[in-house]
């Protein structure tokens, strides 16, 4: 009976320490610095979605957590204005006088607009020609006004034969538009209203029973001919790439086809090339935007700029930041989007390329700090210096266009080994609708040849692996970028400074309390026979 009683005792206490120090390690506090990080949630913009996604994700394993529902740009504005989120992501401002058949956008609460990505309002389409995709199709806004309104409903038209230089089978064409309120389609009509008035004009007026020269531009497209409308850019994307999207047409941030190899029109621009949405082409297309004291866009002369690389639908996505604390918001939330914006406005630039964006150049950078700085219970902005921002670099290194797709040519630029996109002048192709990089390479982008990732979530595409930067800090893993002309030092930096990482020490703790649990089992047994073996 002692003998049992020995050894019972023995066992008990054994188990009793394990589980103490098994209690004591599960009860260790994670980094102060990590409860600081309040959730914030917001809504709007789908055109700029795939880049927020992509930063939110990078920054939550730091206890940064932002929610976000891509609702279209006019319902990210009603909700902000409504109370029932933090921010709102949009591309045009609040609508006051508003937009025909709307209600005037007037919020309660003080607000600020900050930049958040460049990019371009692409057109993406499904065609096919004895089994092979097009991928080069070229088309003036003048056309694209047409078959967007209607006018033209076949791509056998010959002003598409035209713009294209081949003749295209004689289906029936499926334009795609947005069905809820959106930036793009205020974009795309902006963009008609002024590139191709005679034909946008009538339409809308027609649409919208306005009387006069009124030619407004609008959030909600309007239904016409056979005309398919969707809900958010991954509709208009999932309707065009779909096996029933054949001969459909729809528009898109760029992003989207991008991620998911698609094809996208080369739209002409004003000094008569046909030019591709790609992050150097933006960024050459934007020098000539015009911003407003409240750091909203003006695009005419966007629209008109006469660089031979520039792609002529290019913007820039805009964050509705509230500058009070009325509700719902304060100073605590106020430290996590101000770290989120910190992050995405310095580091988060580094990866837009890769994304299908274009960075944004370093005055909206500061400009946007200023913003930040506007937010209460902010955390102060990092210096520019340290963001290392590869917009000058993208902007300095877009190549420029292939004598193939100037207007009028007579050579074929198709001819580039089934790229579809655009022939640098040594022949190698600059960039391709879907692949990852101009020739030349581009700090941020994977090297020539490879295939975009897709960090937001998106439905294909390879991980670039080394290539990409760190997401918080922003430094490369692997150091350097190869490119054409030989190596080129990668963007580096570190863009804020966030909470020490809570998975780090949850994957610690799990190991120990494995190991814990193994003695626990196996040690008692352990004891029990030594004691019995000690025993006279």
């Amino acid at each position: 009976m002692k003998k049992s009683t020995s050894v019972s005792l023995t066992g008990r206490l054994v188990l009793a320490a394990l589980a103490a120090s098994l209690v004591s390690l599960l009860l260790v506090p994670a980094p102060a610095q990590a409860a600081d990080y309040v959730p914030i949630s917001g809504a709007g913009s789908t055109w700029s979605q795939v880049a927020v996604d992509a930063w939110r994700a990078d920054v939550r394993a730091s206890g940064v957590v932002v929610n976000y529902a891509g609702t279209g740009s006019t319902d990210g504005r009603s909700q902000f204005i409504q109370g029932t989120v933090d921010f709102a992501n949009t591309e045009i401002p609040f609508q006051n006088p508003p937009e025909p058949g709307q209600q005037a956008e007037i919020p309660s609460r003080p607000y600020a607009y900050l930049p958040i990505v460049a990019g371009g309002t692409s057109f993406m389409y499904n065609l096919t020609v004895a089994g092979q995709r097009v991928r080069d199709l070229r088309l003036s806004g003048d056309t694209l006004a047409k078959i967007f309104t209607g006018a033209i409903t076949r791509w056998s038209d010959p002003a598409i034969t035209r713009d294209y230089g081949k003749t295209l089978p004689d289906i029936p064409i499926i334009p795609v538009v947005r069905s809820d309120g959106a930036g793009a389609s205020a974009q795309f009509t902006k963009y008609m209203a002024s590139q191709a008035p005679s034909v946008y004009c009538p339409f809308i007026r027609s649409k919208l029973n306005l009387s006069g020269s009124a030619c407004p531009s609008v959030s909600f497209y309007p239904a016409f001919g056979s005309s398919k409308a969707q809900n958010g850019s991954n509709g208009v994307a999932n309707y065009v790439a779909a096996s029933y999207g054949a001969g459909a047409i729809g528009y898109v941030e760029y992003a989207y086809p991008k991620r998911i190899d698609f094809p996208v029109v080369s739209l002409l621009n004003k000094a008569g090339y046909y030019s591709q949405p790609t992050a150097g082409n933006v960024a050459v297309a934007l020098t000539k935007a015009k911003i407003n004291p409240d750091l909203t866009q003006n695009l005419d002369s966007v629209y008109s700029n006469p660089d031979p690389r520039a792609y002529p639908m290019s913007s820039y996505s805009y964050m509705v930041v509230p500058t009070s604390t009325a509700a719902p918001f304060n100073t605590d939330k106020g430290r996590t989007l101000s770290t989120f914006v910190n992050y995405f406005l310095c580091g988060g630039q580094q990866k837009a390329d890769i994304l299908g964006y274009s960075p944004l150049p370093k005055n909206l950078v500061e400009a946007g700090f200023q913003q930040v700085a506007r937010i209460p219970g902010a955390v102060p902005s990092p210096s520019i210096t340290q963001c290392h921002n590869p917009a000058l670099d993208i902007l300095h290194s877009a190549p420029m266009p292939d004598k193939c797709m100037k207007v009028g040519a007579t050579c074929d630029p198709s001819t580039t080994p089934s790229s579809g996109g655009t022939p640098s002048p040594s022949g190698t192709t600059t960039t391709t609708p879907g692949s990852s990089t101009p020739a030349g390479g581009l700090p941020g982008s994977t090297t020539p040849g490879g295939t975009a990732a897709d960090p937001g979530g998106g439905p294909s595409g390879s991980d670039p692996g080394a290539a990409a930067p760190d997401p918080l800090t922003g430094t490369p893993a692997g150091g350097t970028v190869t490119t054409a002309g030989g190596a080129l030092t990668a963007a580096a930096g570190t863009p804020v400074s966030l909470a020490s990482s809570r998975a780090g020490q949850q994957k610690a703790i799990g190991w120990l309390v494995a190991a814990m649990l193994a003695l626990t089992v196996l040690a008692p047994p352990f004891l029990v026979s030594r004691h019995l073996r000690r025993r006279p």
